[in-house]
């Protein structure tokens, strides 16, 4: 993904939002969004089973259809829906405050195209919201399992790392990211896709929803 910032106008009659899911509606439009897609941006199967009662969905919307979506599952006594969690429990747990980003699910033409209201695209969008979620909630580490390779260095270049033990010839990898190394690159880095991230966007609508950070 290449996160070159492309300024345009933006169009006042165009309605593009990322927000956490708030209604049955909602829920029911990223249903029908993962069904097209067999695999998710992380190369798993996009109809794994959610996890609805430890969960904030965060959508991206460009005049008035579901274009993006991720899933952001909190940690809680009964760990994480990592395929590795049982080998990773220990590695893991010394930051309760720890949520596992699973299941985005993107359509290509929106993916990276840039609109003024989202000048990375429908994924910068997802990234922006998820941060933002992440830093409202208190969190410290997010954590992705990662089946495509591909995804490895994208995600790399923002301060992911692999963690310690994960990984089988086979089987996914797991990275995790601080989210306050993150947030610091865009006071230091001066690049302008962690600008973007910081910046206040009035169409950035992420609420504190009952879902709680262990």
């Amino acid at each position: 993904m290449d996160f070159t910032f492309i300024a345009s106008k933006r169009d006042p009659g165009r309605d593009c939002f990322v927000y956490t899911a708030q209604s049955d509606l909602d829920m029911l439009s990223i249903e029908s969004l993962r069904g097209r897609r067999p695999r998710d941006r992380f190369g798993l199967s996009s109809a794994a089973p959610a996890q609805d009662a430890l969960a904030a969905h965060m959508l991206v919307m460009v005049e008035g259809e579901l274009v993006a979506c991720a899933e952001l599952v909190a940690y809680s006594p009964l760990g994480l829906p990592l395929t590795e969690w049982p080998e990773l429990q220990s590695v893991l747990r010394h930051s309760r405050r720890l949520v596992q980003c699973r299941r985005p699910v993107v359509r290509p033409e929106f993916a990276e195209a840039p609109l003024a209201e989202l000048p990375f695209g429908a994924l910068g969008g997802l990234f922006k919201g998820s941060l933002q979620w992440a830093v409202s909630h208190d969190v410290g580490d997010v954590a992705v399992e990662l089946a495509d390779r591909r995804a490895t260095d994208r995600l790399a270049e923002h301060g992911f790392l692999p963690v310690e033990g994960s990984g089988t010839p086979d089987g996914p990898l797991t990275y995790r990211l601080n989210v306050s190394r993150l947030a610091a690159r865009g006071f230091r880095a001066g690049h302008s896709f962690y600008c973007y991230l910081l910046e206040y966007d009035e169409s950035v609508l992420v609420s504190n929803s009952a879902t709680a950070v262990a």
